[in-house]
């Protein structure tokens, strides 16, 4: 099934639906960035990364499915919640902070950081039940959510070196704990799970894409050189 672009949170129609024209719009921002931090100054270009990402969860919500806006705004909230437990306490993470990149703190915790685990579990829950369709052997809702956790952790392998880098977050001793990568799958899995039989969360393709695009980005940022 593929998602139903004209019942958008914003009610894309006509021109305004057209999932290729956004995407690709945020896939050429995403290579600007990328571009500037490489060749230009990797500072001012991290700087905008609040308003990126806000532009590009906009444009995700606004292929989702508008009776879910409850979950969003709940599964943001809760992340973000953990994120200041986890701050706070250490659990279930261990111990970091975050820098000012991701915006204003709240209990020294950016709220931003509940934002981009909404778009990118969104994202995940879309690539699992694409691998796994209604209907294939093994295809239910424990191994969707298992796959979509494992998504979640593939790209947190990726972001956090990026992340210390760019000082989006960093870890005490420069180090990540194993215990975060467990806990990064463990919520992952959870949230996958209790949202499994939401459409949003299920057929969103504005969210796989944005996945797939930011994966590719912070591949890029751990690879190449940076300008400061």
């Amino acid at each position: 099934m593929t998602p139903n672009i004209d019942r958008g949170l914003f009610g894309f129609r006509g021109r305004w639906a057209s999932l290729p024209a956004w995407m690709g719009l945020i896939a050429f921002l995403h290579a600007v960035g990328l571009a500037g931090v490489v060749l230009y100054d990797a500072t001012t270009v991290l700087d905008l990364t609040v308003m990126n990402l806000l532009f590009s969860t906009l444009i995700v919500l606004g292929f989702g499915d508008p009776d879910n806006g409850w979950r969003w705004a709940l599964t943001a909230y809760a992340t973000y919640a953990v994120e200041v437990i986890g701050v706070q306490t250490g659990f279930p993470f261990g111990d970091y902070a975050y820098g000012w990149r991701l915006g204003p703190h709240i209990y020294d915790t950016p709220p931003m950081i509940g934002v981009l685990w909404l778009v990118t579990l969104s994202g995940a829950a879309y690539w699992s039940h694409r691998l796994l369709p209604e209907g294939q052997p093994r295809a239910n809702r424990l191994s969707r959510a298992a796959v979509a956790a494992t998504f979640m952790l593939a790209l947190d392998l990726i972001m956090e070196p990026v992340a210390m880098m760019a000082d989006f977050w960093n870890w005490t001793g420069d180090t990540v704990p194993l215990r975060n990568y467990v806990a990064w799958w463990t919520i992952a899995f959870a949230l996958a799970w209790a949202w499994g039989n939401s459409r949003s969360f299920r057929t969103n393709r504005a969210a796989g894409l944005l996945l797939l695009i930011q994966a590719t980005f912070f591949i890029g940022l751990l690879l190449l050189p940076w300008t400061s």
